[in-house]
């Protein structure tokens, strides 16, 4: 329970930053990736038979993720969503590969899953103060590609 509190937290967080410092791009992550985050805490089966077969919801959900990430990667000057689009691909990589291999711990199943998650809330920090700094610095930061 700890670790969802301490997820939630810095998801909080990363997502208030991004949206009150970062550019246009930082916003789409951060509301995406919060959207996102409690999609899947919503979508999650009943306890007792958590990830013990793919978790439709959650997969379903890191999809449409992906896929929004994907188009901010191919839009956007910004090098961070290629990498959160890389994470997203990985976490939909271990909910394919459970549907291959349905007898696999639940546990690795579920820690697999989660991972990429706080790995996605770090880089968005680091990618909103990069933002801060070329702004800092450059007095303008172009968000979108011509």
């Amino acid at each position: 329970m700890t670790r969802h509190l301490l997820f939630f937290g810095l998801l909080t967080f990363s997502t208030l930053y991004a949206l009150i410092r970062g550019g246009r791009p930082e916003q789409i992550g951060a509301l995406t990736l919060f959207a996102g985050a409690w999609t899947s805490a919503l979508m999650v089966k009943p306890a007792g038979s958590r990830f013990y077969q793919v978790e439709t919801g959650i997969l379903v959900t890191d999809v449409a993720i992906w896929g929004v990430l994907l188009w901010l990667s191919i839009r956007s000057t910004r090098f961070w969503p290629l990498w959160i689009t890389a994470l997203l691909g990985a976490e939909v990589l271990v909910h394919i590969g459970v549907l291959f291999a349905p007898g696999s711990d639940w546990a690795a199943y579920m820690t697999a899953a989660a991972m990429w998650s706080w790995i996605a809330q770090v880089l968005l920090l680091v990618a909103t103060r990069r933002h801060c700094r070329r702004l800092r610095l450059w007095g303008a930061d172009a968000s979108w590609k011509s």
